[in-house]
């Protein structure tokens, strides 16, 4: 059809992308078009329907665009989907509920990434993805940590030292610098997740020790510039393994006998794979290796009357003081 003086210019390679930007924007293997439903985009751009059958046709047979034809039965209309989606919509919900769930991503960064994620697939499948994970989120210092979080996957990924302050709250809610506001400079070996924080595991070469720190407690992070070598013999994983809650300590040989009702607490900690074994009707006993720290013994507070430590003789007694201290708030 000859086109108008009011009619858009097309090109034949604008023409193919334009069709190829409506099936990918519209259609999924739910919700399939027919030529003329594309055809009707075009309204205006003085294009044929021959001729966005060809470009459909041309999509069909190609492997780095895969379209798809659809016929119900012999004799019906075929209708056409785009068929090169590389995420189900299962796991592009996944993906929005990580995000929704990340809390150190601010409100205004996690709505563009799920604004970016939903055009991962048609818009008809888009609008199954628009009821969103809510999370009681403390803001506090999120975005700091959402900008450094690159900064620090960079360094460990050219092995070079970063440079930075460290501090933590006051009771009076006032963030204080450690080291009177002096620089920290270390060897970052790896990032690690752990209860909705992350942290920087490093070679701290002023001490000789590796450390970890909380990233969202860290400011004025920089890339000092200077490369090092890091451990060959240091595992990250083994490290984490040793850890509680992210607080490292000298290893032990855990030993605690725990309530029935805290099985699911201990294998959510330590895995189906823990020496658990039955100790009467009501209790099981724990066999692990574990690190001798605050986190551990906290931990193990927190589950009260329901957990004894047996062994060893060390953490017993550090569980006495601490329980001794509690009473003698309450007497």
């Amino acid at each position: 059809m000859p086109a108008s003086d009011g009619d858009k210019r097309l090109n034949a390679r604008g023409r193919l992308l334009k069709v190829l930007h409506i099936l990918m924007e519209e259609t999924d293997d739910r919700n399939a078009l027919t030529i003329h439903d594309i055809h009707s985009r075009f309204e205006g751009f003085g294009v044929s329907v021959k001729a966005v059958r060809e470009d459909v046709q041309a999509l069909e047979e190609s492997d780095d665009f895969p379209v798809t034809a659809v016929q119900e039965k012999e004799g019906t209309v075929k209708r056409y989907f785009f068929d090169g989606r590389r995420f189900q919509i299962h796991e592009l919900r996944l993906l929005l509920d990580a995000i929704s769930a990340a809390k150190f991503i601010p409100e205004q960064l996690t709505q563009s990434l799920q604004g970016k994620i939903r055009k991962l697939t048609s818009r008809p499948l888009a609008a199954q993805l628009n009821n969103e994970l809510h999370v009681a989120v403390d803001s506090a210092g999120v975005a700091d940590t959402a900008i450094a979080v690159q900064t620090l996957h960079e360094a460990v990924q050219q092995h070079l030292r970063i440079a930075f302050k460290y501090g933590k709250y006051t009771p009076d809610k006032e963030f204080k610098l450690s080291r009177d506001g002096g620089e920290y400079v270390v060897e970052p070996y790896g990032l690690a997740w752990n209860n909705d924080k992350y942290y920087l595991v490093a070679h701290f070469p002023e001490e000789e020790e590796v450390r970890q720190y909380r990233v969202d407690r860290m400011r004025e992070i920089r890339l000092e510039g200077s490369p090092f070598v890091p451990d060959p013999e240091f595992s990250l994983q083994s490290y984490l393994g040793s850890t509680f809650h992210m607080y490292s300590g000298e290893p032990i040989s855990l030993e605690a006998r725990f309530e029935n009702r805290l099985i699911n607490v201990v294998i959510d900690r330590y895995g189906t794979a823990a020496n658990i074994r039955r100790d009467g009707d009501g209790h099981f006993i724990l066999k692990t290796q574990a690190a001798m720290s605050d986190g551990l013994v906290r931990w193990l507070l927190g589950w009260g009357k329901g957990v004894r430590i047996l062994h060893p003789p060390v953490l017993v007694k550090r569980m006495e003081e601490e329980i001794r201290g509690m009473h003698r708030l309450y007497e």
